[in-house]
């Protein structure tokens, strides 16, 4: 945690509390990697940095902000993280983040001493990654006092995956290369039973041949 110093100290009578902020569902992407931008006066950590679940985000410094990005796998690992121009790289979506994820104030009468804060991932559109609050947890000390949760916003235009026309060209892919397997299994079965048919016609002929040759119908 940053402490505010200097310029930043607290007026009378409030405090500062920690705060963490993390993103729940990140696994359930694996085709887009999430990173966390920091831009502003003071900047002494990794700088983007590549996001976890299992880690706080940090913008660092109380004047600084964080934007985190989304960007497809692909994308990532061909262009390079340190190659990809966060100001202004069309390929990347963005969620800005209006308050501070490193730390809160309060009164000092009030007993808070820590929040946790869990985002998930709600999609995407066009321009933005979309995040949303789905729970909260405040705490006195150890002990959690209280424990909010919050619904999925329903957004317009919002889809579920990154590129929608890739997923939509690789299932088109998918079942046509399944219609494809299923057309050759019925052609190959065809050529099975016409076969089959070919052998017993011999057959018959063959047994119609002998019941002539002694004096017996067919």
């Amino acid at each position: 945690m940053i402490m505010p110093a200097n310029g930043d100290i607290l007026p009378p009578g409030m405090k500062v509390y920690d705060r963490c902020v993390s993103i729940s569902n990140l696994g359930d992407y694996h085709d887009v990697v999430f990173v966390g931008y920091i831009t502003g006066p003071v900047i002494q950590c990794e700088n983007p940095y590549i996001i976890n679940s299992s880690e706080c985000l940090t913008q660092f410094y109380k004047a600084n902000k964080l934007t985190v990005y989304a960007i497809e796998k692909d994308y990532f690992e061909n262009k390079g993280l340190e190659n990809i121009d966060f100001e202004s790289d069309p390929n990347i979506l963005p969620y800005n983040f209006d308050f501070n994820v490193d730390w809160g104030h309060t009164v000092v009468a009030n007993p808070l001493t820590k929040e946790e804060i869990y985002y998930s991932v709600a999609g995407f559109n066009d321009t933005a990654l979309i995040l949303y609050a789905e729970r909260k947890v405040s705490f006195y000390g150890s002990v959690i006092d209280r424990e909010e949760t919050y619904g999925k916003p329903s957004i317009p235009d919002m889809r579920v995956v990154f590129n929608e026309s890739k997923v939509k060209t690789e299932t088109e892919s998918l079942v046509n290369g399944s219609m494809e397997s299923k057309e050759a299994s019925k052609i190959n079965e065809t050529s099975d039973v016409n076969s089959s048919e070919g052998e017993l016609n011999l057959k018959d002929t063959i047994l119609c041949f002998f019941r002539k040759l002694f004096g017996n119908d067919c």
